[in-house]
Protein backbone atom coordinates (compact mmCIF):
# COMPACT_ATOMS: atom_id res chain seq x y z
CA UNK A 1 0.00 0.00 0.00
CA UNK A 2 1.41 3.26 -1.27
CA UNK A 3 1.50 5.92 1.60
CA UNK A 4 1.74 10.20 1.93
CA UNK A 5 2.60 12.18 4.49
CA UNK A 6 0.00 13.37 6.63
CA UNK A 7 0.17 17.21 7.26
CA UNK A 8 1.42 17.75 10.95
CA UNK A 9 -1.93 19.44 12.43
CA UNK A 10 -3.39 15.53 11.73
CA UNK A 11 -0.59 13.62 13.45
CA UNK A 12 -2.89 13.19 16.30
CA UNK A 13 -5.40 11.49 14.34
CA UNK A 14 -3.85 10.70 11.05
CA UNK A 15 -0.05 9.60 11.82
CA UNK A 16 2.58 10.66 10.31
CA UNK A 17 1.61 8.92 7.00
CA UNK A 18 -1.38 7.43 5.88
CA UNK A 19 -2.99 5.98 2.36
CA UNK A 20 -5.92 6.60 0.32
CA UNK A 21 -7.35 3.94 0.83
CA UNK A 22 -7.39 4.35 4.53
CA UNK A 23 -8.67 7.40 4.97
CA UNK A 24 -11.00 7.24 2.61
CA UNK A 25 -12.46 4.04 4.15
CA UNK A 26 -12.20 6.35 7.55
CA UNK A 27 -14.35 9.46 6.03
CA UNK A 28 -16.94 7.63 4.04
CA UNK A 29 -17.87 5.22 7.32
CA UNK A 30 -18.13 8.47 9.57
CA UNK A 31 -20.01 10.42 7.54
CA UNK A 32 -22.45 7.28 6.80
CA UNK A 33 -22.41 5.96 10.01
CA UNK A 34 -23.18 9.42 11.36
CA UNK A 35 -25.73 9.93 9.15
CA UNK A 36 -27.62 6.34 10.63
CA UNK A 37 -27.37 7.07 13.70
CA UNK A 38 -28.74 10.52 13.33
CA UNK A 39 -31.76 9.22 11.24
CA UNK A 40 -32.51 6.75 13.92
CA UNK A 41 -32.78 8.62 16.55
CA UNK A 42 -34.49 11.27 14.99
CA UNK A 43 -32.49 14.56 15.70
CA UNK A 44 -32.46 17.56 13.69
CA UNK A 45 -29.59 19.85 13.83
CA UNK A 46 -31.22 22.88 14.88
CA UNK A 47 -28.76 24.10 17.86
CA UNK A 48 -25.92 24.18 19.42
CA UNK A 49 -26.02 21.10 21.64
CA UNK A 50 -27.19 18.49 18.79
CA UNK A 51 -24.74 20.04 15.83
CA UNK A 52 -22.12 19.43 18.88
CA UNK A 53 -23.15 16.08 19.51
CA UNK A 54 -23.28 15.45 15.84
CA UNK A 55 -19.54 16.08 15.55
CA UNK A 56 -18.68 13.75 18.78
CA UNK A 57 -20.50 11.21 17.08
CA UNK A 58 -19.10 11.43 13.69
CA UNK A 59 -15.49 12.17 15.70
CA UNK A 60 -15.76 8.65 17.46
CA UNK A 61 -16.89 6.91 14.35
CA UNK A 62 -13.71 8.27 12.37
CA UNK A 63 -11.64 6.76 15.32
CA UNK A 64 -12.99 3.90 15.12
CA UNK A 65 -11.46 3.03 11.79
CA UNK A 66 -8.49 5.46 12.03
CA UNK A 67 -6.99 3.81 14.79
CA UNK A 68 -6.84 0.68 12.81
CA UNK A 69 -4.75 2.46 10.37
CA UNK A 70 -1.10 1.40 10.14
CA UNK A 71 -0.33 5.27 10.45
CA UNK A 72 -2.22 5.71 13.50
CA UNK A 73 -1.04 2.68 15.28
CA UNK A 74 2.20 3.61 14.61
CA UNK A 75 2.29 7.47 15.35
CA UNK A 76 0.89 6.21 19.21
CA UNK A 77 3.15 3.02 18.69
CA UNK A 78 6.41 5.70 19.52
CA UNK A 79 4.68 7.85 21.63
CA UNK A 80 3.09 5.98 24.72
CA UNK A 81 2.59 8.98 27.12
CA UNK A 82 0.36 10.11 24.36
CA UNK A 83 -1.54 7.32 23.98
CA UNK A 84 -2.27 7.26 27.89
CA UNK A 85 -3.40 11.16 27.23
CA UNK A 86 -5.67 10.19 24.17
CA UNK A 87 -7.34 7.56 26.14
CA UNK A 88 -8.04 9.93 28.94
CA UNK A 89 -9.35 12.75 27.38
CA UNK A 90 -11.97 10.22 25.89
CA UNK A 91 -15.17 11.53 27.16
CA UNK A 92 -17.14 11.69 24.19
CA UNK A 93 -19.98 8.99 25.46
CA UNK A 94 -20.61 11.71 28.24
CA UNK A 95 -20.66 14.67 26.53
CA UNK A 96 -22.85 12.89 23.85
CA UNK A 97 -25.05 11.82 26.90
CA UNK A 98 -25.13 14.98 28.42
CA UNK A 99 -25.80 17.44 24.76
CA UNK A 100 -28.92 14.72 23.60
CA UNK A 101 -30.05 14.34 27.23
CA UNK A 102 -29.55 10.69 27.74
CA UNK A 103 -29.15 9.41 31.16
CA UNK A 104 -25.63 10.12 32.46
CA UNK A 105 -25.65 7.14 35.17
CA UNK A 106 -25.69 5.10 32.05
CA UNK A 107 -23.33 7.18 30.25
CA UNK A 108 -20.83 6.50 33.35
CA UNK A 109 -21.51 3.06 33.19
CA UNK A 110 -20.27 2.57 29.44
CA UNK A 111 -17.40 5.69 30.03
CA UNK A 112 -16.08 3.55 33.43
CA UNK A 113 -16.15 0.10 31.28
CA UNK A 114 -14.32 1.59 28.37
CA UNK A 115 -11.63 3.50 30.05
CA UNK A 116 -10.72 1.35 32.52
CA UNK A 117 -10.49 -1.69 30.09
CA UNK A 118 -8.21 0.31 27.75
CA UNK A 119 -5.93 1.06 30.31
CA UNK A 120 -5.66 -2.51 31.25
CA UNK A 121 -4.98 -3.35 27.31
CA UNK A 122 -2.60 -0.89 27.19
CA UNK A 123 -0.43 -1.93 29.60
CA UNK A 124 -0.13 -4.98 28.31
CA UNK A 125 1.42 -3.59 25.27
CA UNK A 126 4.32 -6.45 23.99
CA UNK A 127 2.24 -9.40 25.65
CA UNK A 128 1.23 -11.64 23.10
CA UNK A 129 -1.91 -11.55 24.48
CA UNK A 130 -2.76 -8.36 24.19
CA UNK A 131 -5.56 -8.83 21.45
CA UNK A 132 -6.96 -11.41 23.16
CA UNK A 133 -7.68 -9.63 25.75
CA UNK A 134 -8.97 -6.98 24.34
CA UNK A 135 -11.54 -8.78 22.26
CA UNK A 136 -12.72 -10.52 25.65
CA UNK A 137 -13.29 -7.43 27.48
CA UNK A 138 -14.63 -6.23 24.02
CA UNK A 139 -17.10 -8.84 24.02
CA UNK A 140 -18.11 -8.10 27.88
CA UNK A 141 -18.76 -4.75 26.94
CA UNK A 142 -21.10 -5.48 24.49
CA UNK A 143 -22.95 -7.59 26.90
CA UNK A 144 -23.27 -4.99 29.48
CA UNK A 145 -24.09 -2.54 26.49
CA UNK A 146 -27.08 -5.25 25.74
CA UNK A 147 -28.03 -5.23 28.98
CA UNK A 148 -28.49 -1.62 29.28
CA UNK A 149 -31.39 -1.44 27.32
CA UNK A 150 -30.32 1.69 25.40
CA UNK A 151 -32.24 3.38 22.50
CA UNK A 152 -30.99 2.24 19.49
CA UNK A 153 -29.08 5.00 18.69
CA UNK A 154 -27.48 5.19 21.63
CA UNK A 155 -26.76 2.09 21.95
CA UNK A 156 -24.53 2.15 18.35
CA UNK A 157 -23.16 5.12 19.55
CA UNK A 158 -21.52 3.30 22.64
CA UNK A 159 -20.58 0.28 20.97
CA UNK A 160 -18.12 2.23 18.19
CA UNK A 161 -16.88 4.20 21.13
CA UNK A 162 -15.99 1.11 23.01
CA UNK A 163 -14.38 -0.17 19.41
CA UNK A 164 -12.69 2.90 19.36
CA UNK A 165 -11.26 3.22 22.54
CA UNK A 166 -10.94 -0.15 24.00
CA UNK A 167 -10.40 -1.91 21.07
CA UNK A 168 -9.06 -0.21 17.87
CA UNK A 169 -6.68 2.41 20.04
CA UNK A 170 -5.49 0.65 22.51
CA UNK A 171 -4.19 -2.67 20.93
CA UNK A 172 -0.95 -2.72 18.72
CA UNK A 173 -2.44 -3.88 16.07
CA UNK A 174 1.38 -3.44 13.86
CA UNK A 175 3.76 -4.55 16.77
CA UNK A 176 6.01 -6.33 15.00
CA UNK A 177 5.71 -4.00 11.46
CA UNK A 178 5.77 -0.94 13.80
CA UNK A 179 9.79 -2.49 15.12
CA UNK A 180 10.57 -2.97 11.88
CA UNK A 181 9.55 0.39 10.50
CA UNK A 182 11.42 2.05 12.94
CA UNK A 183 14.63 0.12 12.47
CA UNK A 184 15.10 0.93 8.76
Amino acid sequence: MKYFKTPEFLYEVLGEKQSILEVSCTIIFALLGSWIIYSLAGIELWNWQTVVAYLLITDVLAGCIANFSFGTNEFYAKRPKNRLIFISIHVHILAIAWLLSEPMDTALIVWGFTIASAFLINALKGKPFQGFIAANLMCYGILLLIYLSLPEWFLMVSMFFMIKVLFSFSVDHFDKQTKEASEI
